[in-house]
């Protein structure tokens, strides 16, 4: 079941080198209220570059933020095979 966010959440979005040519997105999202972490979301699959695994986070970034104003913390299943 999906849990709502609050208005106002914000995400941040960075991608790290886990090895040479090896780029994973991770995703925190901040309460508005508190300013706390709400949750921390990885990428499970690996991408060869950089501006690929930012790409693939700033859908995941629209699919929890919900990008028709329907917010839910349930992402598309991410394909765990290298391309």
């Amino acid at each position: 079941m999906p849990h709502r966010l609050r208005p106002g959440t914000r995400a941040t979005l960075q991608v790290r080198q886990l090895m040479p040519g090896e780029f994973a997105w991770i995703i925190t999202l901040l309460d508005p209220e508190s300013g706390n972490v709400h949750s921390t979301n990885y990428s499970e699959r690996r991408y060869g570059s950089q501006d690929e695994a930012s790409a693939a986070g700033k859908a995941a970034v629209m699919a929890f933020l919900g990008g028709d104003g329907i917010n839910a913390l349930v992402l598309p299943k991410d394909d765990k095979a290298k391309s």
